[in-house]
């Protein structure tokens, strides 16, 4: 089973590796973490909307990060599934 910490660790690097992209980097938003169950959940946001508050620099539709706490597995939630779990 995962630590916060590792899980932390392997949702920045999914989101650096599978989510950002050339026209927008992603970032974990500080604090804003919990663990259900086995699983751990991450909001994020995009980097320049986090460094700024400028409303045109967010990512929008975007979901929570959730990390697998027994296998590592990341996955990007969509907005409806992470509203329905209302963790943040």
């Amino acid at each position: 089973m995962l630590d916060m910490e590792e899980a932390t660790r392997l949702a920045r690097q999914f989101l650096d590796q599978k989510v950002s992209h050339e026209g927008m980097a992603f970032a974990l938003v500080e604090g804003e973490r919990a663990q259900v169950g086995t699983a751990f959940y991450f909001d994020c946001q995009s980097a320049a909307y986090l460094r700024t508050g400028d409303l045109r620099d967010m990512a929008i539709g975007t979901g929570y990060v959730r990390v697998d706490g027994e296998t590592g597995e990341c996955r990007m939630l969509g907005a409806t599934e992470s509203a329905q779990l209302d963790l943040f």
